[in-house]
């Protein structure tokens, strides 16, 4: 599959609405101790939206590494390994009191932000992977777009 910049788009907010909400409700509710406080579990939903909107700046330059490339493909090994790279620049920036929605109190230590990446990110991929391509076989085949014929 050669995906399009639109079906990269569609994939990565589908995983984030589908796989990466839910979990990172849970994740907060964990951190507060299995009760809802909003005021810890927006840290971790903000954070989450800034790693997608990361993404979806960072998408047009994948594609246009892409097209460098011979084959003009993206291996799965490169989305694990930018994936990482968003989530370290996010980090980052929200560590150094950068992204004015995100507390940089809440991520002094890598531990906690780097935990709450790495599950939601694992169920993602797996479902990238393998569900996604069998229950949506357009998708596999139109550049990565759902809805399209």
């Amino acid at each position: 599959m050669i995906p399009t910049l639109s079906g990269r788009l569609q994939t990565r907010i589908f995983l984030f609405l589908v796989i990466g909400l839910p979990i990172t409700i849970l994740f907060g509710m964990a951190q507060a101790g299995w009760r809802w406080d909003w005021s810890v579990v927006q840290i971790y939903l903000w954070f989450l939206c800034a790693v997608v909107g990361m993404g979806l700046l960072f998408d047009p330059l994948y594609i246009f590494a892409q097209s460098l490339r011979w084959e003009r493909d993206w291996p799965f090994a490169f989305q694990a390994f930018f994936s990482w790279v968003e989530f370290g620049v996010v980090y980052f920036l929200a560590r150094a009191g950068l992204v004015p929605f995100l507390p940089e109190t809440a991520f002094q230590s890598l531990g906690t932000p780097a935990l709450h990446f790495a599950l939601v990110f694992v169920p993602s991929f797996l479902v990238l992977l393998g569900p996604m391509q069998v229950l949506f076989l357009r998708w596999r085949f139109k550049g990565g777009q759902f809805g399209k014929l």
